[in-house]
């Protein structure tokens, strides 16, 4: 609420007499005013604190919040921007532990990660098809075509996958992440532009892994470029392409 609202509420308490005039120039109504003020400023701090309170949000309680949840720790150190320490901040918070693929997807998500994790299994009558490679191809539901799968892991493992297979898991990050510098956000002297990978994503599934299984990580561009060629391609079309990888998807 503005301090003309808050003095008029003042004057409308007051007990009526000459000896509490109403008029704001008087001694009595300067004295309200600047009571009024005080109570605008309460108000507008009292306020803040429903954005001091989320997380996502927070600005002045944010070293409050990462003292009160052991911030930075291992794999969440302190961040040079706010943006990074409130990522942080939420990350710990919804720090469950949990091992299902749900859960890492969720946390891949929190801090701006497109991933694909990839469960890998031996052949298997009756599940794998005809066709399919024999090197722990993770199936044709994974989005990903037998003859890719052959051509990218030839020689990795064993062409039948033995049964260990079942117990690794690679997770496949696309593109990068990209920090802008936002009014009202950001401060000096962060950058206009930054960009990172995935460190604290893998140092958190690395950590919380169960101790039986293996964990990979692949890095893959976001973009693929496609180049005109001569003997390739016709006239009329684009000297440079560029489409998703949705490969994995």
């Amino acid at each position: 609420m503005a301090a003309p609202d808050y003095f008029a509420q003042l004057v409308l308490l007051q007990p009526p007499g000459k000896a509490l005039p109403r008029e704001e120039d008087t001694d009595w109504g300067r004295l309200l005013r600047g009571l009024s003020l005080e109570f605008e400023r309460v108000d507008a701090r009292a306020r803040k604190l429903i954005i001091e309170s989320d997380p996502r949000t927070t600005l002045e309680l944010l070293p409050d919040w990462e003292r009160a949840y052991g911030l930075p720790d291992e794999c969440l150190p302190a961040g040079d921007t706010v943006p990074e320490r409130r990522e942080a901040l939420v990350t710990k918070l919804r720090d469950t532990g949990r091992q299902d693929l749900a859960y890492w997807y969720e946390v891949a998500d929190i801090l701006g990660w497109r991933v694909t994790i990839v469960e890998h299994r031996p052949f298997i009558v009756g599940i794998n098809t005809c066709g399919d490679p024999l090197g722990g191809y993770p199936g044709r539901e994974s989005g990903i075509s037998p003859e890719r799968w052959e051509q990218e892991n030839a020689g990795l493992i064993g062409r039948l996958g033995p049964p260990e297979i079942r117990f690794w898991w690679h997770v496949i990050v696309h593109g990068s992440k990209i920090r802008w510098f936002r009014c009202g956000e950001s401060a000096l002297p962060e950058r206009i532009m930054d960009w990172d990978i995935a460190t604290v994503l893998e140092c958190l599934m690395r950590r919380d892994i169960e101790a039986h299984t293996l964990l990979t990580f692949e890095y893959r561009p976001e973009y693929i470029v496609t180049l005109f060629r001569c003997g390739e391609h016709e006239c009329g079309e684009r000297l440079l392409r560029w489409e998703y990888d949705n490969t994995y998807y």
